[in-house]
């Protein structure tokens, strides 16, 4: 697959997320549950989704801690498990992968040549981001996730 990458700027929009850790085999399902956990608390407390499902995403060893969710349009009260982030009001690298979810390594490598093509740096220490515009239930070579790296300040 042939990846177009852009240079654009996160506004930091808010997201409702509960935070979780695991493996990569264990993504799936823990985000599947995350974002049932997120919908149910959103409807209760009557906040509207008003963008994509987002996973967030750090990495240590073998061990991703991740934050899934919802675009939301403001700060939200906290609960079950439930709390608000707001994206870095910053400068990132994105590309938009369609296909399975175990080949988006190729999307996080073309960011790294795409930034490097535009003389500009991944910050390797900054939270990344997946927006799935599909569902899982969607046929594998439909799946389609725009991945989001932020970017070290231009000049650095």
């Amino acid at each position: 697959m042939k990846y177009d990458v852009t240079i654009e700027h996160e506004n930091g929009r808010f997201l409702a997320v509960h935070a979780f850790e695991g493996r990569p085999d264990e993504m799936a399902e823990m985000q599947g549950q995350a974002f049932g956990t997120v919908a149910e608390h959103l409807a209760a407390i009557g906040v509207p989704i008003e963008g994509a499902a987002v996973s967030c995403y750090e990495m240590s060893d073998d061990t991703f801690h991740v934050s899934s969710g919802f675009v939301v349009g403001g700060p939200i009260a906290s609960g079950d498990g439930v709390e608000s982030l707001q994206l870095p009001d910053v400068d990132v690298a994105s590309t938009t992968h369609i296909g399975p979810y175990d080949q988006l390594g190729m999307a996080y490598e073309a960011l790294k040549e795409g930034a490097e093509a535009k003389e500009r740096h991944l910050d390797a220490s900054a939270i990344m981001w997946e927006e799935y515009l599909t569902g899982p239930d969607s046929p594998p070579d439909e799946i389609t996730t725009v991945v989001h790296w932020p970017l070290e300040p231009a000049g650095v």
